[in-house]
């Protein structure tokens, strides 16, 4: 009975050590570091993505926003990727690091261009891509604590594989539409605090991307695999426009 409470205890300590002992202070974890290297290798190689660099005009949309959020008192330096490609989309890849595609970016005003920077930015500045490893981790310990408290046979059954797997999905998906809605609010309210912009520009922006959908092939539509409908994301931003604009 001790060795089979005492596996799981084991395997859960080694996998959320990093968390439970780091005193590491950084702007983001070496782990996103590790995962934004990654990313950038990855997506040079597919896209051949250029840097904007100072002079750009993106880059000057770029410095409007992060100026403000060092007045907010980020300390997370942003890098912003240009990728000519038709797809629509825009990513946080890690470690400040931002790709905008042309299939999206080049069809924005400078306004709705802001909101999707700001957008990205605010993936970043609420640690996403951290929460997404200690999630995995909590869904792979989940599981492997199920393992052993149902035994192989139960666990070997359809029924039971099709519950797991429907649950942590569901579980999955629930964290990327919290941490979608918490990147549009951050991004209205650095719009709001940013003197050369207008939190209008979100709207601006879900607008496109609503008209996107009847308009492009779906095939070029990435940002829909990762991003909640447009429609879905208009009422919560309208609202909190709202309230900034009353003074809360």
């Amino acid at each position: 009975m001790f060795k089979r409470i005492y596996i799981p205890v084991l395997v859960l300590l080694v996998l959320f050590a990093p968390f439970l002992f780091s005193h590491e202070i950084a702007a983001v974890s070496s782990y996103e570091q590790a995962v934004a290297e990654e990313n950038l290798e990855r997506l040079h190689e597919e896209y051949d993505l250029t840097r904007i660099e100072e002079g750009d005009f993106e880059w000057e949309v770029l410095d409007n926003l992060t100026s403000q959020a060092r007045r907010d008192g980020v300390d997370l330096e942003f890098s912003l990727y240009y990728a000519d490609n038709e797809e629509v989309n825009g990513l946080y890849i890690g470690d400040g690091n931002i790709v905008i595609f042309s299939g999206l970016a080049d069809l924005l005003y400078e306004e709705e261009l802001a909101a999707l920077i700001a957008h990205e930015m605010g993936h970043g500045v609420h640690g996403h891509l951290d929460q997404n490893l200690r999630n995995n981790l909590g869904l792979f310990a989940g599981r492997f604590l199920l393992d052993r408290l149902f035994g192989e046979e139960a666990a070997s059954s359809q029924f039971y594989q099709r519950f797991v797997g429907l649950a942590m999905n569901l579980m999955d998906r629930g964290f990327s539409r919290e941490q979608e809605r918490e990147a549009d609010i951050y991004a209205v309210e650095l719009l709001h605090r940013t003197p050369e912009y207008n939190p209008e520009g979100m709207i601006g922006l879900l607008e496109v991307l609503n008209d996107l959908r009847g308009r492009k092939d779906p095939q070029l539509l990435e940002i829909f695999n990762t991003h909640p409908y447009p429609e879905n994301r208009l009422e919560y931003t309208r609202e909190r426009i709202s309230e900034l604009e009353s003074g809360n």
